[in-house]
């Protein structure tokens, strides 16, 4: 497991990293937000440790941008124990708040029990010379990760659960949008083009006057 440590405390970075290490997690550590959302589109981390007061961008912000792009569990470490604080921390994305000072060990019992929760139903999806991850959500070639928009995702997810069958529009606005949210057919159109660009133009049917077909 590969996780990835955002704190500006030097030697809190130094001391969590070396422990994780020590527990046969591979790590890497930076100590800016504008740093962890840069290492956090560029790799594939399984959890982040993301402290919340941070130069430049601090952590609420990180996860907000990083939710933008991925799915993977976050892990606050804080000194802000105020409700507000908490709250606007899962609002942001998180999945965990561990206030400071903190154990070391209650905060490894807190990434695996974040772990068995997250990947123990970890499926691999193969579509042609593609990996698809349905727990992560993750799109890889070459073990490069492919960036996807949350819509895309889901629209994704979508047309691998439903593999050669059409798929109406109002099933697909009905998935990937928000309750609050007016569906699109321009957006829509510009979603299917995204993965046809990934996937090929034959990859995605259109069936006039009834929808779409993934072909598997």
């Amino acid at each position: 497991m590969k996780i990835l440590v955002v704190e500006d405390d030097k030697s809190l970075n130094e001391t969590i990293v070396d422990f994780l290490e020590f527990s046969n997690f591979k790590t890497i550590s930076v100590f800016d937000g504008e740093e962890a959302v840069i290492k956090s589109y560029e790799n594939s981390f399984d959890i982040i440790i993301l402290d919340v007061k941070l130069p430049k961008l601090n952590g609420f912000q990180v996860a907000t941008k990083i939710r933008e792009f991925s799915n993977i569990p976050i892990i606050f470490l804080t000194s802000l124990d105020d409700e507000k604080d908490i709250e606007k921390g899962f609002i942001s994305g998180g999945d965990d708040y561990l206030t400071k000072p903190f154990s070391l060990k209650e905060l490894k019992f807190r990434i695996e029990a974040i772990l068995r929760r997250v990947y123990h139903n970890h499926k691999i999806v193969k579509i042609d010379d593609f990996e698809y991850d349905t727990t992560n959500k993750e799109l890889k070639r070459d073990d490069n990760i492919i960036h996807l928009k949350p819509k895309v995702i889901k629209l994704l997810d979508l047309f691998i659960k439903n593999q050669n069958e059409i798929i109406g529009k109002e099933m697909i606005f009905n998935e990937i949008y928000e309750y609050d949210e007016t569906p699109n057919e321009g957006s829509l159109r510009t979603f299917i083009n995204n993965l046809r660009e990934i996937f090929g133009k034959d990859k995605i049917v259109t069936i006039k006057g009834r929808g779409y077909k993934f072909v598997g």
